[in-house]
């Protein structure tokens, strides 16, 4: 189902210019540590992380059929038990050290590739 998105996506990939390409393959990394440094920062500011976390809950809905109707026929409405899956974010206990050291490492590592993402752009055709 999240893929439905992406495949009508896929068209305007493929129009990309071979620059527009090359530059977005020199950014990705970089993005990435961009996301991580923002999700560090925001834990650090909370005083704790968030997870995801597995649910299953067990709801009741209307079903057709196998019943009897108010009518005489063999088709009713029931209830009928289903199980409900998904994910929700869990608070989960830091070591603000640990995450200080950690965006203090993010940061130096997203200056190096800061700087191989702009060669690497430099290196893109024109």
């Amino acid at each position: 189902m999240r893929l439905a998105p992406l495949a009508l996506l896929l068209p305007l990939v493929a129009c990309a210019t071979p620059r527009e390409a090359c530059l977005r393959a020199a950014g990705s990394e970089l993005a990435t540590l961009d996301r991580l440094i923002v999700e560090t920062q925001a834990t650090l500011e909370r005083g704790y992380a968030l997870r995801r976390a597995p649910y299953s809950a067990t709801v009741l809905d209307f079903c057709v059929g196998g019943g009897r109707s108010a009518w005489g026929g063999g088709l009713g409405l029931r209830y009928c038990p289903d199980i409900e899956t998904g994910f929700r974010e869990v608070p989960v206990a830091i070591d603000p050290a640990a995450e200080r050291r950690k965006l203090a490492e993010l940061q130096t590592r997203r200056a190096a590739e800061a700087r191989r993402a702009a060669a690497a752009a430099q290196a893109c055709p024109a």
